[in-house]
């Protein structure tokens, strides 16, 4: 069965940051000739995207926990190929960032995205 979410349910918002990439996928390098080190946002300065936000709970936690994931949750948003394995996602206003763990076009069909993420700074 395919992960979607209706539209009533894209509620939470979301803010998320990259290093600045090329078209090869490589970190773009400064004026200096070093790579960037400052993370912009990805679909532009102070944009945001709505996502359907579910924190991991019941035997989730405990699966999680073993792994090593601190603070589980699933996202599911509309398709984007800007969000990748190497982005940090803020929620709302919350200050501390997440961490992607995975990234799933769900179906290949470039309708809805499930990504999965954790608190940044967890162990692994």
């Amino acid at each position: 069965m395919a992960r979607s979410a209706g539209a009533g349910e894209l509620r939470t918002k979301i803010m998320v940051f990259d290093l600045l990439r090329d078209e090869r996928g490589e970190v773009k390098k400064g004026p200096d000739g070093y790579p960037a080190s400052e993370p912009v946002n990805v679909f532009g300065e102070e944009k945001t995207r709505y996502c359907k936000w579910v924190n991991a709970w019941g035997s989730e936690v405990y699966t999680a926990r073993q792994a090593g994931v601190t603070e589980p949750a699933t996202l599911t948003l509309r398709y984007t190929p800007l969000i990748t394995t190497t982005c940090i996602i803020y929620r709302g206003t919350d200050p501390k960032p997440y961490e992607v763990i995975s990234v799933n076009d769900v179906e290949n069909r470039h309708a809805w995205l499930e990504v999965k993420v954790q608190r940044k700074g967890a162990v692994r």
